[in-house]
């Protein structure tokens, strides 16, 4: 390990580093416990393909002002992987892990903070090392279980977030549970019961669809059945009738001549994406398919998800955005189509996860209660 410590009275190569990880890595996590500054001139490299940046917001000390200049920042197809640490108290890394083309990865983990003081005057002390590919992947798992805790920060969050100076008293005892900055109320209709047993008679009829209607994906993708037929053969593994199907008619006057090949391809990108990636594979491809101009990727799509993923994915409605609307939460302006998706998921487990005694116990479940609540 490689220490470095400022100042040093001689060029940055805390700073130098840095840059190198934003220009080579394929994948990218930045966690700091608070964000006052962001540096604009840095910039990400065309070959990222994962890339997060999740601050705490412990005493108030992260600056509003900085979380809009990395919201301007980021590119309309990043704007949801800045990330907040809302469900977490104690939340206090200040660390940087990437991997580059080679496959080798690296770690800087130390005093210094995303400020450019950190980067010259302050008086820091990090550490810079290598690690070898099971720590970088231990170093995914620790994302990913932080990131169940996160919500996307948008202009939205921002609104309710409190900025204030940091107490000079901080208590060393049990943290209190941590109140995230935009609360998530599920309704409680009445009836939602005997919906939330309907859901789960659907979700278990689709389990005994599910591989026919996979087969019926990889055929089409892989060419040896047409759209129309993909189509014709649809309604023998997901229908009304067979009661496997989540929502009602609609989809159907735009998704009879959906390019189904393109989007069968772009289905199976996901169900074979691991699941520490998916939520990235889902924006990419939903955004790929938004620039073909394929109709059912929005509708259709969501609901294929939701079946296969009840626990991860809604289904794009509208009583779902409607509830995320009268919550005063929604994705950060001028994100793409796939970012406002996983935005949506991503606040929708984190709202089960903050009301773990709410009958619905997954996405699936907790859409048939929100459409009840907010459909027309």
């Amino acid at each position: 390990m490689d220490l470095v410590l400022h100042p040093s009275g001689s060029d940055s190569a805390l700073s130098s580093n840095y840059r190198r990880a934003f220009a080579q890595a394929t994948t990218l996590f930045v966690v700091s416990a608070y964000l006052t500054e962001w540096n604009k001139s840095l910039k990400l490299g065309p070959n990222c393909d994962k890339f997060r940046i999740i601050v705490g917001k412990d005493f108030g000390v992260t600056r509003k002002s900085a979380c809009v200049d990395v919201l301007k920042w980021l590119p309309n197809s990043r704007k949801g992987e800045f990330l907040v640490a809302d469900g977490i108290a104690g939340f206090h890394p200040k660390a940087i892990f990437w991997r580059e083309a080679s496959n080798r990865a690296f770690a800087i983990v130390g005093s210094s903070n995303l400020t450019r003081a950190a980067f010259s005057t302050n008086h820091e002390a990090n550490g810079y090392c290598e690690i070898n590919s099971n720590a970088f992947d231990a170093v995914e798992q620790w994302i990913a279980r932080i990131e169940s805790s996160c919500v996307p920060v948008s202009e939205d969050w921002l609104a309710r977030y409190h900025e204030a100076r940091p107490s000079p008293g901080r208590s060393t005892g049990p943290r209190a549970r941590v109140q995230p900055t935009i609360g998530f109320p599920l309704p409680r209709p009445a009836g939602m019961v005997k919906l939330i047993n309907r859901r789960r008679r659907q979700l278990t009829v689709y389990a005994k669809q599910r591989n026919g209607l996979l087969s019926l994906f990889r055929q089409c993708a892989e060419g040896e059945i047409s759209n129309a037929d993909f189509y014709q053969r649809l309604p023998s593994f997901w229908s009304s009738e067979i009661g496997d199907r989540l929502q009602g008619a609609g989809w159907e006057r735009k998704g009879a001549n959906s390019n189904f090949r393109t989007l069968s391809k772009s289905f199976l990108r996901i169900v074979e994406a691991t699941s520490s990636d998916r939520d990235d594979v889902v924006i990419r491809e939903i955004d790929r398919l938004g620039k073909k101009g394929v109709p059912s990727r929005k509708a259709f799509l969501s609901e294929m998800l939701c079946l296969r993923f009840p626990s991860e994915y809604p289904v794009l409605n509208y009583p779902i955005v409607q509830y995320l609307r009268a919550m005063k939460f929604r994705a950060p302006r001028s994100a793409t189509e796939g970012v406002k998706y996983i935005d949506l998921a991503k606040k929708l487990r984190f709202s089960l996860r903050e009301n773990p005694d709410h009958p619905a116990k997954n996405i699936a479940e907790l859409d048939t209660v929100i459409w009840k609540k907010y459909g027309k």
